[in-house]
């Protein structure tokens, strides 16, 4: 019985592979083979870009008597990248799968089915730290004058930091159990941690180099904290050298600290996996119910299901979040900003407006609420086709919550953009009215191709969310639509000016929004009651 449950849970945690999020089939072997080959070209991408920063670190510091330092920083990099892999798996693998009851149901101890769950989030952390380990195994081995033992122990280490890594990621995932068995807004709290990852992240990323370059350049100073304040990595790296008892050593520590956290989760592992998470106690309130218009129900119900999923807000309204960030951005490089500009464009500083307008919508292009908007449906589209409302209202609510959501922001980052540019007040009013009617075309735009190719049969929302016709397309196809509108204005702008090509430019969106409309409101309206 245990092997069966391992080899379930193996099935499981890979299901990504074989079987297609779309439709919920397993892939054809064609299939299979081309995604096997997409995430090894991927996976390779990646372990190229860790070998190269290897490479970086690994030549100077050897050459400075380092080795040991490089080998412990690339088990740093090795030990963060596998917990970030694995983190994200294991609560929903320890305390979340859909088959927890059924598996407690049967004649088993929690422990085996605790065990198998472990497998899991322990493949999927060693698969991510040998992204890491493998490259700067091989760096090592060809700048570090590795001695015998040292290339015995060098071998076994990602091995035994993968159980450090799964125990990192045990307890990472237990603290979220606990945080989510008292906490109601799950996706509020998902949308917070995940843009506070993604700043952090995109940090990293730009101060990457620079990180690189001091670490080089500071080698002496950061072996002597390692030495003296993270020992344990120091151990890491003389082990690497040939060191016995500094393998052994980190070998006990992490022994002792994963037999401390399957000590806790084989306690506490049956009650947080049949706790009932977020459920508050039911209290008899009595209320009048408010009275409410269709419309109104309507663009409420829309906007209660943007708000309950993290994964919706996250990856379709991630442009209110870009336009407020440009409008603080706008208020504080402002004044550099309206320096620049002149001189950027000297000699042709009337398309500056132009400019401004392009860069406005460009930002605006990131909202796509209406996008996958009939396809998140699903299976319950009837329970709109049979209320006592016409296809058309639902639409039009689907439209009203991308504006709602939309121009708001948008208002604020134009008005932050006049502060910061101060452009001529005609010029004011025509960017103002290019940005309003291009989100209002963008909005119908999504729609409108999501009705062309709806997709109801997802087992997964991400898939209409990330992975649809709609949403790709309206995405790409806003930038693309502003990079036509700057051919359009190369072609036309000598003959009409750039004032003139702003008016110009309002009344074609003006009326591919009004063509958009009547067909949403007639053809559109028509596909939906019939899907």
């Amino acid at each position: 019985m245990t092997k069966a449950i391992l080899k379930k849970q193996l099935m499981e945690s890979f299901s990504w592979l074989y079987f297609s999020r779309k439709n919920g089939k397993r892939r054809t072997g064609k299939a299979l083979a081309g995604y096997v080959v997409l995430y090894l070209m991927l996976f390779g991408m990646l372990g190229y870009l860790f070998y190269t920063i290897a490479l970086v670190l690994a030549e100077p510091l050897c050459e400075a008597g380092l080795g040991w330092m490089f080998f412990a920083l690339m088990c740093l990099v090795g030990i963060v990248i596998g917990v970030f892999g694995s983190v994200f798996n294991t609560y929903a693998s320890l305390y979340q799968p859909k088959d927890n009851d059924l598996l407690l149901s049967l004649p088993l101890p929690a422990s085996r089915i605790l065990l198998a769950r472990l497998m899991g989030v322990y493949l999927m952390g060693l698969m991510y730290e040998l992204l890491v380990m493998i490259p700067a195994l091989l760096v090592w081995f060809q700048f570090g004058q590795v001695p015998a033992a040292g290339v015995v122990f060098s071998l076994l280490l990602p091995g035994v930091l993968s159980f450090f890594i799964l125990s990192l990621s045990c307890i990472l995932g237990w603290v979220v159990a606990l945080v989510s068995a008292h906490v109601r807004n799950k996706s509020a709290v998902t949308v917070v941690l995940s843009l506070v990852f993604f700043a952090a992240y995109y940090y990293c990323y730009m101060k990457a180099y620079n990180m690189l370059l001091g670490v080089v350049d500071q080698a002496s100073v950061i072996a002597a904290g390692m030495k003296s304040y993270l020992y344990p990595l120091y151990l890491l790296g003389l082990a690497a050298q040939g060191s016995a008892w500094g393998f052994f050593l980190i070998a006990a520590a992490i022994t002792i600290i994963f037999a401390l956290v399957w000590l806790v989760l084989s306690r506490s592992f049956l009650k947080m996996a049949t706790m009932q998470k977020g459920a508050a106690k039911a209290k008899y309130r009595e209320r009048i119910a408010k009275r409410q218009s269709p419309n109104r129900a309507l663009l409420v119900k829309e906007l209660r299901r943007f708000t309950s999923s993290a994964n919706y807000m996250l990856n379709c309204g991630l442009g209110i979040l870009f336009m407020l960030v440009a409008s603080v951005a706008l208020l504080w490089k402002g004044r550099i900003l309206a320096e620049m500009l002149p001189l950027l464009y000297e000699g042709a500083e009337e398309i500056i407006p132009l400019i401004i307008a392009a860069a406005l919508c460009t930002v605006a292009t990131m909202n796509d609420m209406s996008s996958p908007s009939v396809s998140l449906e699903g299976k319950n589209i009837w329970i709109l086709q049979s209320s006592p409302v016409s296809a058309w209202q639902v639409l039009r609510a689907k439209l009203g919550l991308h504006l709602m959501l939309t121009l708001p922001p948008a208002a604020i980052m134009v008005v932050c953009a006049f502060i910061a540019l101060k452009p001529a007040a005609v010029e004011m009013v025509l960017i103002s009215l290019i940005l309003a009617l291009f989100i209002l075309t963008m909005a119908q735009l999504g729609l409108f191709l999501n009705l062309k190719a709806p997709n109801l049969k997802w087992t997964n929302e991400i898939v209409p969310i990330k992975q649809s016709f709609s949403v790709t397309v309206t995405l790409f196809g806003g930038w693309g639509i502003i990079v036509v509108c700057g051919g359009l204005y190369f072609l036309l702008g000598k003959y009409v000016g750039t004032l003139g090509f702003m008016v110009l430019l309002c009344v074609i969106l003006a009326a591919v929004s009004a063509i958009l409309r009547s067909w949403l409101k007639n053809k559109g309206a028509r596909i939906f009651a019939a899907l």
